[in-house]
């Protein structure tokens, strides 16, 4: 017995009279049902089109008259209401549901079943209705899916052994979803394993970019592109080789998460993209300004929709930038966001394990305990600004950019002149000389680099006070995502002085 039949007997079993099912699969339901009906157990549905069926009531399609012909006759049956909640502003209609839910009771075996995709019912008839998560396709029933497809297309093969593999690519989208994604790879050209599996999970990306706040995130930023945070770097290489579903086969460790926190512009971000690609997964950054919108619907129901859709891309990474804004913490009277971080944290928790989440935090002294305890992030790192070797680095990737060859520079010279500067400073003066040197029709030097470092005025004085108190709290709370490398206020010390004697 599946997770679905699962669910619906032990609602069944309550004897609750009316069960909502949020779904977009309504022949999938349909079927469920019909697995789990007893003998005996008639199943009637009632659309806003066709009324209920089998009725001799042509008003029927008022929900309503259909709701009240069922509570006048009683019989052991299921009866399914497929439009239901369009009606759900209606006085009527919510009267209806609520004496069905007293009077329905009392008749065992008669019960009502809402189906919908979206979860939108009225505060009045929340305690009458028993809710029940609709979970994505098991594999078997992909499998079969697959097994119905395939022998229409007679110039493609997919071998018994492959089969597996092709279902779990395709878990977490729906059936109807998976069909029209087995149609579009089949219908090209032979596949190899590889190109299938490949066609799958990109058709897979588009069906995301759909949902409106999940971006597909292109991206080809490797180690090479950070500099310094050597501890960070090589907590990704040595995860790279468990993130795949033979781990998850043989019971290995999978890891789950990263919450990267610390001073702004230091590559959190670029940190995040990095993992995705180093694990050679698709990358996608969930927009929590457009769930709050409302532009797709209710927020509670776009943010489940959002974290079912990114279990459907799995293996994937999940990008969440400056958490503490997304999800509410900068707000702490908001009941909505609550609800969501109280959704996101069960999710965390109970997530499949091929979906890593990769969070970035300007201000991780505002997030409760309870979002970065150990079991939900492997590793809480804190990204500090870049001492002396990391800059050096960080200029070196970025003249490399710039198609320039850093042993052509000054670094004693630059390092010195940008002392508690971040990355994002720091890339910032390489493009503003070169633009500079540019309009001058010439190659750009060291001058033209120190030339604008002496015009810009850091992070780490304008925000000093910010910073210290970053940096106290992740004193002892946090991994340094620099390897060997503690908490230094020095930077910030010498950097004021400097700026003092330049006055």
């Amino acid at each position: 017995m599946n997770v679905l039949a699962q669910r619906l007997n032990q609602a069944l079993r309550a004897r609750h009279p009316i069960i909502f099912l949020q779904t977009h699969e309504e022949d999938r339901v349909i079927r469920s049902l019909q697995n789990v009906a007893q003998q005996g157990i008639e199943i009637k549905c009632w659309s806003c089109t066709a009324g209920l069926d089998h009725s001799d009531n042509a008003a029927s399609t008022d929900p309503a008259i259909a709701i009240q012909e069922i509570i006048q006759n009683p019989k052991p049956g299921f009866y399914i209401f497929k439009d239901l909640t369009s009606f759900m502003d209606k006085p009527a209609t919510v009267r209806a549901l609520r004496d069905a839910y007293y009077s329905l009771r009392k008749s065992l075996g008669t019960h009502l079943f809402i189906l919908s995709p979206i979860f939108d019912i009225p505060e009045s008839l929340a305690k009458s209705l028993f809710v029940v998560e609709v979970p994505p396709p098991t594999t078997e029933e992909l499998i079969e899916r697959v097994n119905s497809i395939v022998p229409s297309y007679t110039k493609q093969e997919i071998p018994p052994s492959l089969l597996r593999d092709v279902a779990l690519s395709l878990k977490g989208i729906t059936l109807d979803e998976a069909e029209h994604v087995l149609h579009s790879v089949l219908s090209g050209s032979k596949l190899s394993r590889s190109i299938l599996l490949e066609e799958i999970r990109n058709t897979k990306k588009t069906l995301a970019a759909g949902s409106g706040f999940l971006e597909y995130v292109p991206n080809k930023k490797g180690l090479e592109h950070v500099g310094g945070l050597s501890g960070l770097k090589t907590w990704i290489k040595d995860r790279a080789t468990v993130f795949n579903q033979q781990s998850v086969d043989k019971r290995l460790p999978v890891p789950q998460g990263i919450l990267i926190m610390g001073v702004s512009g230091c590559g959190k971000s670029l940190c995040a993209k990095v993992v995705a690609n180093i694990w050679q997964v698709p990358l996608f950054r969930l927009d929590m300004n457009l769930v709050f919108s409302n532009l797709h619907g209710n927020p509670e129901a776009s943010f489940h929709k959002a974290l079912r859709t990114i279990e459907s891309l799995a293996p994937a990474v999940l990008w969440i930038d400056e958490i503490e804004n997304g999800l509410g913490f900068t707000n702490q009277n908001n009941s909505m966001q609550s609800h969501i971080f109280s959704a996101f944290l069960t999710w965390m928790q109970e997530k499949p394990p091929l979906v890593f989440v990769a969070a970035t935090a300007n201000h991780i002294e505002i997030l409760p305990a309870e979002l970065i305890r150990k079991g939900r992030f492997d590793q809480v790192f804190f990204v500090d600004l870049p001492d002396k070797e990391e800059r050096k680095e960080m200029f070196q990737i970025h003249l490399k950019l710039n198609d320039v060859d850093p042993d052509s520079f000054n670094m004693h010279s630059l390092i010195l002149e940008t002392e508690g500067w971040n990355g994002a400073e720091i890339e910032q003066v390489v493009s503003a000389a070169r633009i500079h040197a540019h309009n001058q029709n010439r190659a750009f030097t060291t001058e033209d680099i120190v030339y604008h470092a002496r015009m810009i005025v850091p992070l780490s004085t304008t925000m000093k006070e910010q910073i210290k108190i970053l940096k106290d709290w992740a004193w002892d709370r946090a991994t340094p995502a620099s390897r060997g490398k503690g908490t230094d206020f020095s930077i910030l010390d010498e950097n004021n002085i400097k700026q003092q004697e330049a006055g």
